[in-house]
């Protein structure tokens, strides 16, 4: 992507988070992202379909980067340690709250169903790499399907609570919750 297109990506992104800032997503139409970015309507469909495309690219750059792990881009975060569930978790966390305007923590909120479900697959993939093992006779997949449902219901409390807590705290609190369940369910 050259120089021009990243500025006229970023221009949409911006116009999105600030119409985000507003309305609710589902408000918020095609036609006030172009006019709020200043830009033409074939230029937006050159780089999205829909606005659930652009939702969708916007969340996909974020997970993405927490699925790589903390780098030097996560300024508020850097010294974060990701190797564990708790540290992948309050890295995801940061992000939420910090980037785009915190657009994904809203739409976890609102209970968009187009990002909540997004998110709970992504959030699954990120569990999957270090929850604890199912309890003894429990399927996997109810496993996973109550630790990611936990964790997705502390996000919103989270937001909702306008974070009343830091990211690592919180991150802390899930996995304390997490892991006791589990032991309790094994004995």
């Amino acid at each position: 992507m050259d120089r021009r297109q990243r500025k006229t990506r970023q221009s949409i992104y911006t116009a999105f988070e600030s119409l985000m800032s507003k309305s609710r997503y589902r408000d918020i139409t095609v036609a006030q992202i172009i006019d709020e970015a200043d830009i033409g309507r074939s230029t937006f469909y050159a780089h999205f379909e829909t606005k659930d495309d652009l939702l969708r690219e916007m969340c996909t750059e974020m997970f993405d980067h927490v699925f790589e792990g903390v780098d030097s881009h996560c300024v508020t975060h850097a010294s974060l340690e990701t190797p564990n569930l708790e540290g992948r978790l309050a890295h995801l966390l940061y992000h939420l709250r910090d980037t785009h305007g915190a657009i994904c923590g809203s739409l976890l909120e609102q209970g968009e169903p187009h990002f909540t479900a997004y998110f709970n697959g992504r959030l699954r993939e990120l569990v999957a790499l270090g929850r604890p093992e199912a309890p003894r006779g429990m399927p996997a997949d109810l496993h996973s399907d109550l630790v990611v449902d936990s964790i997705d219901r502390a996000v919103v409390w989270w937001f909702s609570h306008n974070t009343p807590c830091g990211p690592e705290e919180l991150a802390r609190w899930m996995t304390g919750f997490i892991g006791p369940l589990h032991l309790e369910a094994r004995r």
